[in-house]
């Protein structure tokens, strides 16, 4: 007899956990499907960035969501820390650094468009930038400080959330997902290489596997995009910070300086190269000059779904009812997942939600 749930969740990245766990708050029984353990790809190798206004322009369709979804995270991290669980959320800000004449010009751009939507950022001219980061590359002219933007402990979060949807009830099967069956225009199941599962709702939350499963009605435009990272130790005496610099970006976490990160077209391809590390390396030793020559501690890799406008996408499929899609966050995953979750949960409970998902439809890549 196949087991039958409200809602199967494709995927237990962090998107997925959020959903899984903000509707079965709401009374819904859940089931989570994945290929592997919680958060095994991207959700668990990125870096944790909460960046809306270091990643987002003015302009920019993801700004507004990435904002609240920021704002968001201290009442999460509050709630985490009750069922007791610490994700490390730092709010201290992000300094994005400018080395030459063509990327400050840039960021003065960038500063003075978000001023004029009343958002909160800073420029640091060179002696303010090493008052504040007093490692920084000497070729360092001045940087934008974005003081509401940090990041968070992406592994911890995965963990709390994990954590807290087993709490609530939430089921958790291995499985490869091949397909979504359906009938008469609604979704009826969702299968996976070894199992079946009845489900009134299937959230489709499945990241860079999302292009692989059949049985939905158009193509989901997510391409796997590499992106290679590193640790070393953090230097002795250096502040914690998050800095981004021409193509990369570091950050304190614990005791390990964690550097990142390539964007790279290569399929489902994993692993790191010596041209990737070699870029890390630059970089790191572009922002804090004291890491020049340090050996890295460890490297590894994830795949960061990539949609071809790099928004997400987020909302019903107009055609086939009880599909709901939360893919292709590229590389906000982290920062739009707990707030995503909500959404979802507001599609399926509701019926609608409060927030304005439009510009995320699936239907904007329809020819």
């Amino acid at each position: 007899m196949v087991e039958r749930f409200d809602v199967a969740v494709i995927g237990a990245g962090i998107v997925g956990l959020a959903a899984a766990r903000a509707l079965a708050s709401a009374g819904r029984r859940v089931l989570v499907l994945d290929r592997g353990a919680p958060c095994a790809e991207a959700s668990g190798a990125a870096a944790g960035m909460l960046a809306p206004q270091i990643e987002a322009h003015a302009g920019d369709a993801l700004l507004p969501l990435g904002l609240a979804a920021r704002d968001r995270y201290a009442a999460l991290a509050a709630e985490c820390a009750r069922a007791g669980h610490d994700v490390a959320l730092f709010t201290g800000g992000i300094t994005h650094v400018a080395f030459d004449t063509a990327r400050e010009q840039a960021l003065e751009k960038q500063l003075l468009a978000q001023r004029a939507l009343g958002l909160d950022v800073e420029w640091l001219d060179a002696a303010a930038l090493r008052r504040r980061h007093p490692g920084v590359g000497t070729a360092a002219r001045g940087a934008l400080l974005a003081p509401r933007d940090g990041c968070v402990n992406n592994v911890a979060l995965g963990t709390a959330l994990f954590a807290d949807a087993r709490r609530l009830g939430v089921t958790f099967a291995v499985d490869e997902v091949c397909d979504v069956a359906s009938r008469q225009g609604r979704v009826t199941a969702v299968r996976g290489a070894t199992t079946s599962h009845a489900a009134d709702t299937i959230v489709l939350a499945a990241g860079a596997w999302a292009c692989t499963i059949a049985g939905l009605p158009r193509a989901i435009p997510v391409e796997p995009v590499r992106g290679q990272m590193a640790a070393a130790p953090w230097p002795a005496g250096e502040p914690a910070a998050v800095l981004y610099g021409e193509a990369g970006y570091l950050l304190r976490r614990g005791a390990e300086a964690l550097i990142g990160s390539t964007m790279e077209h290569t399929g489902f391809a994993k692993g790191t190269t010596d041209a990737g590390i070699g870029h890390l390396r630059r970089e790191a030793a572009a922002l804090l000059p004291v890491l020049a020559g340090v050996p890295f501690t460890r490297t590894w890799s994830g795949l960061r779904p990539m949609t071809p406008d790099g928004l997400p996408i987020i909302g019903r499929d107009p055609d086939l009812e009880g599909l709901v899609y939360a893919t292709g966050h590229g590389r906000n995953g982290i920062l739009l997942g707990p707030l995503t979750g909500e959404i979802v949960r507001d599609l399926v409970v509701r019926g609608d939600t409060p927030w304005d998902i439009s510009p995320y439809s699936i239907t904007r890549f329809d020819l």
